[in-house]
């Protein structure tokens, strides 16, 4: 007689399977993620000990800043962790110092590039017509706003091209360092004067504008009869004295505990000055470090590694990218808000979105070198050779300008998707709500789709960034320099690339630059993606918590 299989047990069986399925895979997950982290720990661990020479160090060196930094710090930290509002505004002090700083050095570095003088020309033209259509916005709001903002600031740009020659022969007689004044000191002036209008008064807001203005002033003064050229000076107390000195008062003030969480930044910089004060006092033997001042401010040298320096090349850098997420971010949103709020989903313009929706989705695994091609054609052979275009308009495009269109093609569709989706995330709830209440479409978008999705288009921008910061292939393929000696002069001049430079690097004949001076300026690049990075991470969270 046959006997029936019991369903009780089947079942228990397959449950038993399908837990120890999921346990497999649980433990091949981890495994799998602790390999990745093992190996990123050992690839920092090997760039570390080139780039900063540990072994070098006397014993008493690693006492010494145990006693005048690890410690502190290591206390400091203790106490802040144990007080939720001193490590909130522990936070808060480490953000507007080192951001205020490394922004202040960044912003110096680019405009100095670029000429202060120009840069004067185009953010006062740039900034003119966009506070023309806010002011019209205030008195009457319009559906026509939000197109007309980018096309207000496109209008400012070209007119300040229009009638650079005339306006730049009134004030090429300026210094620099009143252009300075004009490019950093007056907007963050006004920043901060806003600031503390919206927490104070606006009694209290001009006192501040007025403040940070004479502060930089004074400091001006007082380089010049130094002899020494005021205009780092004056981007230094714009750009971090006024931050730091705005937030720190509006804690003291309107914070009741935790304000010793203030001294996180004072620590860890006393403690470093300190530490090197008595290393040179007692002569300790310290770090055999390539990641020195001479490598971030000097320019290169091809054959004494000891004397090599990569600020020009981490200034095209910056210029490069930062050219690039001016020209790619704003055409990639634009481009996913209509394709998502604009774009109809019938007839033959239906059908032509969503063939353009299926080949951006393509483009994004595109290989970067194809991109370098596209920009080789694009920029040396069509527009480098063109018989029809006018030397005199001014418009071939040079290698920053052709580097930059090339990264921001090849990140485009990075933009696109990601921003897409963070649109599609938002509920169609709310923007039937904001159509219910009398919104405009661009005023639902505005006001009510875009902040929800900014997280994920920041999200985005933040992976675009770190591929396209990294970039090698494009850029050799277009001609850009691996090795240049001077600061870029601007967005229409030449520069050089930070990764260009370490691949160039990585090659020569001397055995210090394959070691200690690539891995030097591999740190300088890792730091640079990660400050970029942290910024757009810091602007995601703020708007994630509201």
């Amino acid at each position: 007689m046959a006997t029936e299989t019991d369903p009780t047990f089947e079942g228990d069986a397959g449950l038993w399977r399908r837990k120890l399925a999921g346990q497999a895979f649980e433990s091949l997950l981890v495994a799998s993620t602790l390999v990745g982290v093992l190996a990123l720990v050992a690839l920092f661990v090997v760039i570390g000990n080139d780039a900063f020479g540990p072994s070098a160090a006397e014993p008493a060196w690693f006492l010494l800043y145990f006693g005048t930094l690890v410690a502190p710090i290591s206390v400091y930290t203790l106490l802040v962790r144990r007080d939720e509002a001193a490590s909130s505004i522990n936070g808060l002090s480490f953000m507007t110092v080192f951001g205020s700083l490394i922004g202040s050095a960044v912003v110096f570095a680019v405009v100095d590039a670029v000429r202060p003088h120009d840069v004067a020309i185009y953010l006062v033209f740039g900034s003119l017509f966009p506070a023309i259509v806010f002011a019209y916005a205030r008195n009457r709001e319009s559906h026509y706003t939000g197109p007309a903002l980018p096309l207000s600031v496109l209008v400012g740009l070209v007119t300040a091209r229009a009638l650079y020659a005339p306006v730049n022969s009134v004030i090429a007689i300026v210094a620099d360092w009143i252009m300075f004044l004009v490019v950093v000191t007056v907007p963050v002036a006004a920043g901060l004067g806003l600031f503390v209008t919206w927490r104070w008064s606006r009694r209290y807001g001009v006192v501040t504008a007025v403040a940070v203005l004479a502060a930089a002033l004074a400091t001006a003064g007082g380089a010049i009869t130094q002899g020494i050229d005021p205009a780092v000076w004056v981007v230094l107390v714009s750009g971090v004295v006024g931050p730091v000195a705005v937030v720190s008062l509006d804690t003291i003030q309107r914070r009741d505990s935790g304000r010793y969480g203030l001294l996180g930044p004072w620590i860890l910089v006393g403690g470093i000055v300190a530490g090197a004060s008595l290393e040179r006092q007692l002569g300790i033997e310290g770090l055999d470090a390539w990641l020195t001042p001479t490598l971030l401010l000097n320019s290169w040298s091809s054959f004494r590694p000891e004397q090599a320096g990569i600020y020009p090349q981490l200034v095209g850098s910056i210029l490069v990218v930062g050219t690039m997420a001016f020209l790619a971010f704003p055409v990639g949103v634009g481009a996913a808000i209509y394709l998502e709020e604009y774009a109809p989903s019938t007839g033959w313009r239906g059908r032509l979105a969503t063939a353009l929706d299926v080949n951006i989705s393509n483009l994004a695994g595109v290989p970067s070198v194809v991109y370098g091609l596209l920009g080789l054609s694009l920029f040396q052979n069509f527009f480098g050779i063109a018989p029809w275009l006018p030397p005199a308009l001014g418009l071939r495009p040079a290698l920053v300008i052709a580097a930059a269109v090339t990264l921001g093609l090849l990140i485009l569709p990075i933009v696109i998707v990601s921003s897409q989706e963070a649109l599609r995330s938002v509920p169609d709830e709310l923007r039937q709500g904001s159509y219910g209440l009398g919104a405009s479409r661009w005023q639902t978008i505005r006001n009510v789709v875009l902040p929800e999705a900014v997280p994920g288009i920041l999200t985005g921008m933040i992976l675009a960034l770190g591929r396209a910061i990294g970039e090698t292939a494009p850029l050799v393929i277009i001609g850009v320099a691996t090795t240049t000696y001077s600061a870029p002069e601007g967005v229409f001049g030449s520069a050089a690339a930070l990764p260009l430079q370490i691949f160039a690097s990585a090659a020569n004949s001397i055995p210090a630059y394959r070691t200690g001076v690539v891995a030097a300026a591999s740190v300088v690049l890792l730091v640079t993606m990660l400050v970029m990075n942290s910024t757009a991470i810091l602007i995601r969270n703020r708007y994630e918590n509201n």
